[in-house]
């Protein structure tokens, strides 16, 4: 098992020593992902040329239709030197900002935790089939909801090195919400969708019933806890999505368990995207463990 001797060795001095932020946003790369069913995703690559990438990081997540397009090359640029940045939209999903487009059928039809599984891993193993000598890090990098999902797809292979997950936890949705929104809500809304499971018309939430039948019980706890590489989990005091409970629950799970390779940092007062008061915590979480996956800190 690899361990994190402790948050404060592997994170305190690289966040402390950030030192100045790479100049100008890192040129963004655009392709088409066929997979082997006939559909696609689009993906972006972003950051050091791929020849160059010590440390390679694959991104996924995020609740809903958006597309990475905007969000690749600012990770790329937070994340720092010697980093490339790969990040796969889900099947749908266009370039555009989805607040203006909407959510498109296909989107709507294959939007669930299953498909996201499955189409993750044929993408990682194709990329990963020829990546560049230079990589010695293969990172996946879990947001919002996509935190679940990273956790489980590194717990299905043996070629990732490190998991990081910003804006998630342990417990499954439906604990999440009932501590949110209260559980004789989410209960009754569950009736409604036991009862018609594979609906894409009707929606709890603003997501079709087929999305909340395949992920409202899924437990990513049992995958964290599975995990023997460096995992770090980074969430908000404040945040309003998920509960810091969550993540806090796998800090406690993970003690009771023997676990030395999992740290978690909730930071105070932060969002769900972990801004507070004006201060960027994501950018000093992704530069820090960057820094301490390419010095080793996180071995």
């Amino acid at each position: 098992m690899r361990r994190i001797p402790s948050l404060l060795s592997a994170l305190a001095i690289p966040l402390l020593c950030l030192g100045s932020a790479v100049s100008g946003e890192p040129r963004i790369e655009r392709d088409v992902f066929q997979f082997r069913d006939g559909g696609h995703a689009i993906y972006y690559e972003a950051g050091v040329p791929a020849d160059d990438a010590k440390t390679l990081v694959f991104v996924y997540g995020g609740t809903g239709c958006y597309s990475w397009k905007q969000m690749a090359p600012q990770i790329a640029m937070e994340l720092g030197t010697s980093t490339r940045v790969v990040a796969l939209n889900k099947r749908g999903v266009s370039d555009e900002d989805a607040r203006l487009t909407g959510c498109s059928e296909e989107f709507d039809q294959q939007d669930v935790p299953r498909q996201w599984v499955a189409d993750y891993m044929e993408f990682l193993t194709a990329k990963l089939s020829d990546k560049p000598g230079s990589a010695r890090n293969i990172v996946l990098l879990g947001v919002s909801e996509g935190g679940a999902l990273a956790a489980r797809v590194a717990r299905s292979r043996s070629d990732i090195t490190h998991l990081l997950v910003i804006g998630d936890g342990g417990w499954s949705m439906r604990d999440n919400l009932s501590y949110l929104i209260g559980r004789d809500e989410v209960e009754g809304a569950w009736r409604n969708i036991a009862a018609d499971p594979n609906n894409t018309d009707r929606t709890w939430l603003g997501r079709p019933y087929r999305y909340w039948f395949d992920i409202l019980d899924q437990e990513p706890m049992l995958d964290y806890l599975a995990l023997d590489i460096p995992v770090l989990v980074a969430m908000g005091e404040r945040d309003a999505s998920v509960p810091a409970h969550s993540a806090a629950a796998i800090r406690t799970e993970a003690e009771r368990a023997g676990k030395k390779n999992i740290g978690v940092v909730i930071y105070p007062g932060a969002d769900h995207r972990l801004q507070a008061d004006g201060h960027a915590y994501r950018s000093e979480f992704l530069r820090g463990a960057a820094q301490g996956i390419s010095r080793g800190k996180l071995d």
